[in-house]
């Protein structure tokens, strides 16, 4: 893989996913195929939703600096700049789950009355402080306004609310410090949780701010007060709905009924029935995937908050190697924080986690795990950790090449370490490079986000050893594809 092949595919890219008629640097979504044009919905709008495009903003930025062509960072940051400049009431972004813009019109689209969400998404703070620094800094204490609805009771929620109260003195607000699981409007998800986090320390890395260290601190604190005791695993969040209405309806799984868990489990496996308490496939990646790379991205320095932090880290992700991890099968249960393994399990009425009748399932070991083992072996040097990283090197096959860009980008790691890894990395490298090379040939659409490039640049930055000049993604892997075969606007 050479710079010049990468740098032809962020050209390609660039250009299918402008539409200079509208007059903004802003890029759309999804490119379609045939036309090497922006992707149009059915009814001829085109989603750009700047938020599920940060992985590309990292390429472009890392190209530059790779390349010494000063172009592709000059686009990242007007696009950068555009959405900053044009904010929502309180300094939010135009982006994320529930809202977008038409790069046709630039006009507002989305839905839930566009209110503003992150959900592991981890937006290019460093960019966003070259763009503007005054309003990158609104930004995050914005988002954190928005979504902490109580800071004293730290009631927080996935959706925006209005406050009648700006980001002045934000960080000064009294903690009480709640007890766990106590009945809330708001749900205090990781996904959101994480953003938050990883906002935070973003800020204070930025800006020397230690209020935002102490309140992402204090959100650390109680997702892990509420960690069961015996087993160190869980929880997804550390409230529960608050039950505001009756229904004798399970199909209805909406939070005002009060805990999802709780209705659809309850019966058969007590108090520990809680949704907090509950880890499928998208609680764990949130929590054991996601969660340990940004302690590692942003919380990696020498004070005590942060040292207790990432010591937390590493016992959840012992606890879920323990009791999660499946050495037989290789893959990941579903389990209760209580440890109890869910695989197999039938559920016996409708509700939150599916249909009367659903079996609950493994989900595969993938890199975004592997990505996040690594890191936080490299960062403490965990002996614990590194026994995990050598056994599933061995369970992962790394030794095969494919297509997984968590397994690059954690090797690419692992060779800045141990040279012993070039050549393994070098077959990755080209296993990856190979598919995005031909991504133009094999897919209906692109999305503009997937992040074999970075990890592609990743390695070719390992090689001139310029490593630290492009951005690490936080890796998730659902947006790890290179094209799509059918329409995605928000999620």
């Amino acid at each position: 893989m050479q710079l010049s092949t990468l740098k032809t595919y962020a050209d390609q890219m660039i250009s299918a996913a402008s539409y200079p008629e509208s007059g903004s640097p802003l890029l759309a979504d999804r490119i379609d195929n045939a036309s090497k044009a922006p992707w149009r919905e059915e009814d001829g709008h085109i989603v750009s939703n700047a938020a599920h495009q940060q992985n590309f903003l990292r390429f472009l930025c890392g190209l530059s600096a790779l390349s010494g062509d000063s172009k592709y960072e000059e686009r990242a940051v007007a696009v950068m700049k555009y959405m900053l400049d044009h904010p929502i009431g309180g300094g939010l972004l135009r982006w994320g789950g529930h809202h977008y813009l038409d790069l046709v019109t630039l006009k507002d689209r989305g839905e839930k009355d566009l209110v503003h969400e992150l959900k592991n998404d981890y937006p290019y703070y460093e960019l966003m402080f070259r763009a503007d620094p005054k309003k990158a800094e609104l930004y995050i204490k914005s988002f954190w306004n928005a979504h902490v609805y109580d800071f004293e009771n730290f009631e927080m929620g996935r959706h925006s609310m209005e406050k009648p109260y700006g980001v002045e003195g934000i960080w000064e607000r009294p903690f009480g410090d709640p007890e766990p699981f106590a009945p809330r409007k708001g749900l205090s998800f990781r996904n959101t949780g994480n953003d938050l986090m990883y906002a935070a320390g973003k800020l204070r890395e930025a800006t020397g701010d230690i209020g935002a260290l102490t309140w992402a601190g204090h959100l650390h604190d109680m997702y892990m007060k509420c960690r069961n005791p015996k087993t160190k695993l869980g929880p997804y969040q550390f409230s529960q709905a608050m039950k505001r209405m009756e229904t004798e309806d399970d199909t209805i799984t909406l939070s005002f009924y009060g805990d999802r868990a709780k209705r659809q489990l309850g019966p058969e496996f007590g108090e520990i029935a809680l949704e907090a308490n509950v880890l499928l496939k998208s609680q764990e990646i949130s929590i054991y995937a996601l969660n340990p790379q940004i302690i590692a991205a942003a919380f990696g320095h020498d004070t005590p908050k942060e040292r207790r932090m990432r010591e937390q880290t590493v016992e959840d992700m012992v606890a879920f190697y323990q009791y999660g991890y499946d050495h037989e099968t290789r893959g990941l249960r579903p389990v209760l924080s209580d440890g109890t393994d869910l695989t197999g399990y039938v559920l016996p009425r409708p509700g939150y986690y599916g249909p009367k009748g659903r079996v609950l399932e493994q989900h595969s070991l993938a890199g975004d795990y592997f990505l996040a083992y690594v890191e936080m072996a490299l960062l403490t040097e965990d002996v614990r950790l590194w026994k995990i990283v050598h056994t599933w090197e061995q369970d992962l096959k790394i030794q095969t090449p494919g297509t997984d860009p968590g397994i690059l980008l954690a090797l690419t790691l692992l060779a800045e370490r141990d040279a012993a890894y070039l050549p393994l990395v070098d077959t990755w490298g080209e296993s990856i490079g190979d598919m995005v090379t031909r991504s133009w040939e094999k897919n209906e659409s692109l999305w503009l986000d997937a992040i074999e490039p970075l990890a592609l640049l990743k390695w070719i930055a390992l090689h001139q050893r310029q490593e630290t000049a492009v951005a690490e993604p936080i890796y998730n892997r659902s947006s790890s594809q290179m094209g799509w075969s059918q329409n995605r606007t928000i999620k």
